[in-house]
């Protein structure tokens, strides 16, 4: 078979204009036994609507609620997120993005059943979920998707910059459109929810998130992120509209928790920047040392680990046990020549019990280089078994006291 006949037949194969039974017929969906479209009344039971013209149109439903947070104007987000320089947006020119599949192992045989946006506008947050009750519909999906991107800036997800967007794009360009987002800066919620919490909470999904910070409870009509797209081919089955509601609820406080999360993100932020009032926590200023490290700021980042090692909290004997954070401040503190600070650090760790050899090799170097204190020195290097070190201090230290003979 030449060329030209291979490009024939896979042009038939995809055609934009393949009908939904065929197209559930092919195996696309596992449904070979359904044969008719999902009845209008069903969608409409849903508060779903189409929107535009043709025989597939997109089916839409719009939701416009006030805005539970104050969000305020976007400070420098450098350090918080990925990509954070590339944008400078106003909160009403930020998309919010959180889509349901028919898969989360991704690839080109996992659909996006289920697109949810919302934007800022007036105090209030708008957002629009389109729905597929089919794949015939997907194309005008992606192409009134695409549409209303071009009025935002900015795209904002929670895991959805490793998942949602690239499902988008391929889904996009098997359909033979542009990327509905391609001409957004991606921001995902998922790193600074890592950055600033991950040490608060036993993992950093949404809704622990959205639980630990904003006290957001999803309540019974919630549904579980694994039933959701057994959820969809039920629909298109049984027409099964309890269990679709309750994933159109789902993907709506999905959207609304990342609303909220931002708007703590924007109080980190400002309070990184600001040296605002805060919570006296450890962890907090822990993390904004670490977030000022990542944005090139080197004189916050040490300040705000000098007010983690002095916090007033019991708590704080946590850290200096912690490799991780005792690292951290020593590593911090420093660039900025915080000869002190840093011997007070190893020594309340060892205080703690975090008797480990790389503690010694920085007290140490610290005692030998800095404080010039070779006695203590060579106890350090010796438990850190740097044999080279010990020899070296030990001449140092008898060319000392002969000097003083």
């Amino acid at each position: 078979m030449d060329l030209s006949k291979r490009l024939a037949n896979l042009d038939r194969l995809t055609r934009k204009n393949k009908s939904p039974s065929d197209q559930m017929n092919s195996g696309q969906t596992g449904l070979a036994d359904s044969h008719e479209p999902v009845p209008e009344k069903c969608l409409t039971d849903l508060g779903l609507a189409p929107a535009g013209p043709g025989n597939w149109p997109a089916w839409v439903r719009n939701i416009t609620k006030d805005l539970s947070v104050t969000m305020g104007g976007i400070p420098s987000l450098d350090g918080f997120f990925t990509r954070a320089h590339e944008a400078n947006p106003e909160p009403g020119t930020i998309l919010f993005m959180d889509t349901e599949t028919t898969g989360l192992a991704g690839g080109t045989g996992t659909i996006a059943f289920l697109v949810g946006v919302g934007w800022i506008s007036e105090e209030k947050f708008v957002s629009r979920q389109y729905f597929l009750p089919d794949f015939a519909h997907e194309t005008h999906m992606l192409e009134e998707l695409h549409q209303l991107a071009k009025g935002f800036e900015v795209v904002m997800t929670f895991n959805g910059a490793s998942f949602d967007l690239p499902l988008l794009r391929t889904r996009a360009l098997m359909n033979r459109l542009p990327d509905p987002c391609g001409e957004l800066v991606s921001w995902d919620l998922l790193v600074p929810g890592r950055r600033l919490w991950g040490r608060h909470f036993s993992d950093c999904r949404q809704q622990t998130l959205e639980k630990g910070l904003l006290d957001l409870e999803r309540g019974p009509d919630d549904i579980d992120g694994a039933l959701i797209p057994q959820a969809w081919f039920d629909f298109i089955r049984d027409r099964d509209g309890e269990m679709m509601s309750r994933v159109l609820h789902h993907n709506h406080m999905d959207l609304l928790g990342m609303v909220g999360l931002l708007s703590r993100v924007l109080d980190m932020a400002r309070l990184l920047r600001d040296n605002q009032t805060w919570s006296d926590h450890w962890l907090q200023a822990w993390a904004l040392g670490r977030v000022a490290e990542k944005a090139r700021l080197r004189q916050e980042a040490s300040t705000w680990m000098l007010k983690a090692i002095h916090c007033q909290s019991i708590e704080l004997e946590q850290g200096f046990r912690q490799a991780a954070f005792v690292k951290d401040s020593i590593r911090l503190l420093k660039r900025e020549k915080a000869w002190l600070p840093v011997e007070n650090v190893i020594s309340k760790a060892l205080l703690n019990g975090l008797d480990e050899p790389w503690l010694h090799r920085e007290a140490a170097i610290l005692f030998e280089h800095r404080l010039r204190k070779p006695g203590r020195a060579l106890a350090h290097a010796k438990l850190c078994g740097e044999s080279s070190r010990v020899q070296r201090l030990e001449k140092k230290i008898a060319t000392i006291e002969g000097n003083h003979d």
